[in-house]
């Protein structure tokens, strides 16, 4: 992941690193990828979830139109943060409170409430009360300098200026809105470790959405258990039915993490193939074109 420019501050910086890098993959950064379409397989909880936070879907507007100054604490302290691909609102929540940047509670409201519409990305978010966190997708994984005590608006600003050089321009896909592809990479970006399976994942998805058959990628459901619903969310159960894959009849009403370069790029770039189902099983991909195919690996690597 490409750096971010680095803050110029006329005084004496003091910088701490208080996370790992990544490697390009969320696997590695402790949220592991979901395991299949159409299957049961679980892979387990996430590893930083969340508890409930403050709740409210829509984008409340207010008086200014522009990120607040970037303003050092008195001690003028930095930290350098990675935030990796596949990390969603809520984890970056959980890494800028863990870190002194700024409380979580603080990130995820302030995400939910300023008006953020000056960036041409997020003015084109559909406006929709089945959407559960707005900028959801739209945080682009990277690694920030931030001051510490930073008001959590201008976090957010930060993330989405990186989010505006990446993505507009750069990936398209015929017949979908920038919101709706980014939100195809976000499930691939959780079902899919490295960019080959990625694109192959991409057609598995690409293969149903022209079907009109129903995703059914667990890594939507596990986003729903995981970060929208009571206990561990702070939404209504209403929204299992517009980000479960499984339910919907499409793609969900909004991203499910924020998706890297590869992840977009696949979701821009499918593979051309004719498969329909895929499983994953002990890190390997199986890819099938037919449910009767589909049920017959499943039988044969003992997941029925």
């Amino acid at each position: 992941m490409k750096k971010t420019a680095a803050l110029l501050l006329s005084c004496l910086l003091i910088v701490t690193t208080a996370c790992s890098h990544g490697t390009g993959t969320v696997s590695s950064s402790g949220a592991p990828k979901s395991s299949s379409v159409s299957t049961a397989e679980s892979t387990g909880s996430q590893t930083e979830t969340d508890s409930a936070l403050p709740s409210g879907s829509s984008s409340a507007a207010v008086s200014s139109q522009t990120d607040s100054s970037e303003t050092a604490s008195s001690e003028d302290a930095t930290v350098a943060l990675t935030f990796p691909e596949g990390f969603t609102l809520a984890q970056i929540g959980k890494r800028l409170e863990a870190n002194g940047v700024c409380k979580k509670a603080d990130f995820l409201k302030m995400a939910q409430s300023y008006d953020f519409d000056y960036y041409p990305l997020v003015k084109a978010i559909p406006s929709s009360a089945k959407r559960a966190y707005k900028l959801e997708g739209y945080l682009y994984p990277d690694t920030y300098e931030l001051y510490k005590n930073m008001k959590p608006q201008d976090v957010i600003g930060k993330f989405l200026r990186n989010a505006g050089q990446q993505i507009p321009g750069k990936y398209s896909y015929s017949g979908m809105t920038t919101d709706q592809l980014i939100t195809l990479a976000s499930i691939i970006e959780r079902e899919a470790d490295d960019a080959a399976n990625m694109k192959t994942v991409s057609s598995v998805l690409h293969n149903r959405l022209k079907a009109g058959q129903r995703l059914e990628a667990d890594a939507t459901r596990d986003y729903c258990t995981q970060y929208l619903l009571a206990p561990n969310g702070p939404f209504a159960d209403v929204y299992k039915y517009y980000y479960n894959t499984y339910r919907c009849a499409a793609l969900p009403a909004g991203p499910i993490c924020n998706p890297g370069s590869a992840a977009l790029s696949a979701a821009a770039n499918p593979s051309s193939t004719g498969y329909y189902y895929f499983i994953t099983a002990k890190g390997k991909y199986y890819y099938q074109k037919t449910l009767a195919e589909h049920e017959a690996k499943l039988k044969e690597l003992g997941m029925t």
